[in-house]
C-alpha cells in the first residue's frame, strides 16, 4: 500500500510540475512548441487519473483503519481538509488544462492546495506557505527544462531567460527546502536514526547532483547556445532524468511518518 501511494504520488508531484512549470515557461520564455503543448495535455490528462485514484486509495485506508463503510465512508471522506483541498485541485485541472490568459499564476495558486494537503499543511499555514514556495519554484525550475528540451532549436534569447528564470527559482527553492528539512527533521542524528531522515538524505545527495548538472548548464552550455552547443539539451535531458528520481524520493517522503520533535 506504502508504494501504491508514493507511486500515484509521484505521478501526481511529476505530472503537476510538468503543468504549472510548462505554463509558467509560456509565460515567461517563449511559447511552447507543438511537442511542449501535448506535454501539458497530458500531463493534464495523467491528473485527471491520478487524482480519483488518490481519493479512493485514501477511503480505502481510512475503511481500513476504522471499518467505516457505505454512505457513512464516503461522507467522512469528504468531509476531511484533505478531500477539500483535492477537491480544489480537481476543479482547479480544467481550468488550467485550457490554458486561459493568467494561465501561469492561476497554476501557481493551485499547487498552494497540494502543499497544504502534505506534511507542511500538518504544522501550520507558515510551513505550508514555504512548501508551496519550494514547490512553485520547482515547477517553474523543472517544467521549464521540460518544455525547453522539447523545443526544436533553442535561440540565445530562449536560454537566457531560461537562464533567468532557472536561477530564481534556485535562489527561492533551497532556503524553502532547507527550511522544510529542518522543520521535518528536528535533530540532526535523525537523519539516519528514522526511515523518514535516510529518505530525505537520499534526496539530498540526488538534488545535489541536479544542482551540479544546472549549475553547468547556468555557466557554461546555455553560454554557446549561439555556436550551436547541443550539450545543453544533453545536459537538461540529465537533470530531467535526476529531477524524475528526486522527486520520487519526495512522494516516498509524503508516505512516511515524520520523526519525533
Amino acid at each position: 500500500m506504502t508504494a501504491l501511494f508514493a507511486g500515484l504520488g509521484w505521478l501526481d508531484l511529476a505530472a503537476s510540475i510538468v503543468l504549472a512549470g510548462g505554463l509558467g515557461f509560456a509565460a515567461l520564455v517563449a511559447r511552447p512548441a507543438p511537442a511542449g503543448v501535448r506535454a501539458l495535455r497530458r500531463a493534464a490528462a495523467l491528473l485527471g487519473f491520478v487524482l480519483p485514484l488518490e481519493l479512493g486509495l485514501t477511503a480505502y485506508r481510512l475503511h481500513a483503519v476504522s471499518g467505516i463503510g457505505g454512505r457513512t465512508l464516503f461522507v467522512d471522506v469528504l468531509a476531511t481538509r484533505w478531500s477539500m483541498l483535492w477537491a480544489a485541485r480537481v476543479a482547479g485541472l480544467p481550468v488550467l488544462a485550457a490554458r486561459p490568459p493568467g494561465a501561469a499564476a492561476l497554476a501557481a495558486l493551485w499547487l498552494a492546495a497540494r502543499s497544504f494537503q502534505g506534511h507542511a499543511g500538518a504544522h501550520g499555514t507558515i510551513p505550508a506557505l514555504a512548501d508551496w514556495l519550494h514547490l512553485v519554484a520547482a515547477a517553474a525550475w523543472l517544467g521549464g527544462l521540460v518544455q525547453l528540451v522539447l523545443l526544436p532549436s533553442i535561440t540565445p534569447v530562449v536560454a537566457r531567460r531560461v537562464r533567468r528564470l532557472a536561477t530564481t527559482a534556485v535562489v527561492v527553492l533551497l532556503p524553502a527546502g532547507v527550511f522544510g528539512a529542518r522543520l521535518h527533521v528536528p535533530h540532526l542524528h535523525l537523519l539516519v536514526d528514522s526511515p523518514y531522515g535516510r529518505v530525505l538524505l537520499a534526496k539530498l545527495a540526488l538534488a545535489a547532483v541536479l544542482l551540479a548538472l544546472g549549475a553547468a548548464s547556468h555557466f557554461r552550455h546555455a553560454l554557446a547556445v549561439a555556436q550551436g552547443d547541443a550539450a545543453l539539451k544533453r545536459t537538461v535531458r540529465r537533470e530531467l532524468a535526476i529531477a524524475a528520481a528526486v522527486l520520487g524520493l519526495t512522494a516516498l517522503l509524503t508516505t512516511l511518518p515524520m520523526p519525533p520533535p
